[in-house]
């Protein structure tokens, strides 16, 4: 039955929809949909413009959804709340590491977590682009190429990073204890933080 109605929405709708037009087809509030697509949990083509900025395949939409039936909310509590677009409202404590909220994760769930996250990235990234889905600063992430610890190849004079290499980075006991105060890095983990509780709880 749903699968039948996933394929309906093909004869509703054209093959990119608006912003508006995704946050009704999936039932949420529109800061929801923003954040999914800000956060590439939902991919789209941002043309800058103040009305019909986002180009979103409605193919794209609806392999959310059904990701949603599996893996439940991918929105980390609060992180869409009119509190946390509020600039004088206090903001809560930074964490710091995944291994400070999840230490008995494994190297297994680490990897498992991040190739469902990474499942719509490029084959190769940019140092910025790796920053973004890291949570990193553009600056370590540059460091670990140098060092050895994230491989890349040199294109012209920016780094290009294989998804295959960051995977076995973020996977790896570096990240896992690596500390960082970016916002992103924050999402991050505390999408991982509900990932692991639903999965310890039996609902992945």
């Amino acid at each position: 039955m749903r699968l039948k109605k996933y394929e309906l929405l093909f004869e509703e709708y054209p093959e990119y929809i608006s912003l508006d037009q995704m946050y009704q087809i999936c039932g949420i509030a529109k800061r929801s949909a923003l954040y999914l697509i800000q956060n590439g949990i939902v991919p789209a083509i941002d043309n800058g413009k103040k009305t019909w900025r986002y180009k979103i395949a409605l193919s794209d939409v609806i392999t959310y959804l059904r990701r949603k039936e599996q893996w439940g909310s991918m929105i980390p509590p609060g992180m869409v709340s009119s509190r946390i677009n509020n600039p004088a409202a206090k903001p809560e404590p930074s964490r710091k590491s995944f291994a400070e909220i999840a230490g008995g994760a494994s190297e297994r769930d680490l990897r498992e977590y991040f190739e469902f996250i990474y499942a719509d990235c490029p084959d190769m990234l940019t140092t910025a682009e790796t920053a973004e889905v890291t949570g990193l600063i553009s600056k370590s992430i540059a460091r670990l190429v140098r060092s050895g610890q994230l491989k890349a190849i040199v294109h012209g004079s920016k780094y290009l990073i294989p998804k295959e290499s960051l995977l076995a980075y973020v996977s790896s006991k570096d990240y896992y204890e690596s500390r960082c105060n970016s916002p992103q890095f924050n999402k991050v983990i505390r999408a991982f933080e509900i990932w692991l509780k639903r999965r310890c709880e039996g609902d992945l």
